[in-house]
């Protein structure tokens, strides 16, 4: 099971492949049967090949994404909470959302499943 540090560790390595637009780094911290939900409620990716298309698409709608934590992640046992912000250009217009990420990490510490609480609704223009 992956210790406290190295679940931290991951969560920073998550951002920041994500942020640098690093589609291979992104999917390499994925179970080869990871999920993602994102937003929740919305339809589930499972394993790879869905990964690379669910990415594919949130770059194809905005290929600068920014993603810049908000508090400190929380680790309880094998999951871990975390608060960011998503920045991203949408059009000519710059945007962020508030999130909350849920990791549930696989013992080899890679991400088994990763849930985004978001809503598009609270999506509002950046002015930082």
């Amino acid at each position: 099971m992956a210790t406290k540090d190295e679940i931290i560790a991951l969560v920073d390595r998550y951002m920041e492949v994500f942020s640098e637009g690093d589609k291979g780094g992104y999917l390499a911290l994925f179970a080869d049967d990871g999920t993602v939900e994102d937003p929740v409620g919305t339809e589930v990716h499972r394993g790879r090949e869905a990964i690379a298309a669910f990415w594919d698409g949130v770059r194809g709608l905005s290929p600068v994404i920014e993603l810049v934590p908000t508090g400190t992640p929380r680790v309880a046992g094998h999951e871990v909470a975390f608060p960011m912000q998503a920045i991203s250009m949408i059009g000519d217009d710059r945007v962020v959302v508030d999130i909350i990420d849920v990791f549930d990490v696989a013992p080899d510490g890679r991400i088994a499943s990763m849930r985004a609480f978001w809503d598009m609704a609270d999506m509002r223009p950046y002015d930082g």
